[in-house]
């Protein structure tokens, strides 16, 4: 049986949505050459390789996605303008080698995906050849691929939040453990 573990950050994001109180964040810093194009962290590209474990990164998919489907339609994760100075990094969920972090890339907007679309940029969804985990021990970024013909993007909550399904950085790096 997996070991999953929710780390203090996760959960104060969890409660922060639900209560509108300001996450706990790190401080990070906007780079202009940060992209939300597939980058996985080798030598190659300048990165430091992570040494996850592909079933750890399969195991945060499968909960994120889980936890998504808790509520009819949906849930959505949110980072707004506000909360989110810098370039703010949140940690989404921690599962043995693997932490799962969200950065938020454009300042200047509130980005509200839902949890199955992080879900499915982690691991493609299926589809092999999209997500980080194509990256496989290397860990990698990549900006949240949403899926804006679901009908919750279209819902009058989501168009009323005059949030965008855009902005947010999935990035899968080692826990530590």
């Amino acid at each position: 049986m997996p070991h999953y573990s929710i780390a203090l950050l996760p959960i104060a994001v969890l409660i922060t949505r639900a209560t509108n109180m300001p996450a706990v964040r790190s401080a990070e810093v906007c780079y202009s050459g940060e992209k939300s194009t597939l980058l996985c962290y080798t030598v190659e590209n300048g990165a430091t390789p992570q040494k996850v474990k592909v079933a750890d990164v399969q195991g945060v998919a499968d909960y994120l996605r889980s936890y998504g489907r808790e509520v009819t339609g949906g849930r959505f994760f949110t980072m707004t303008a506000a909360d989110t100075p810098d370039c703010a990094e949140w940690s989404l969920f921690s599962n043995g080698s693997t932490l799962a972090v969200a950065k938020h890339l454009n300042e200047k907007i509130d980005s509200s995906v839902l949890f199955e679309d992080i879900a499915t940029t982690i691991d493609g969804g299926g589809k092999s050849k999209q997500g980080i985990i194509t990256c496989l021990d290397k860990g990698g970024s990549l900006g949240v691929l949403a899926n804006t013909s679901n009908p919750a993007y279209n819902s009058l909550d989501y168009l009323a939040s005059g949030a965008e399904p855009d902005g947010i950085l999935i990035k899968i790096v080692s826990s530590g453990n």
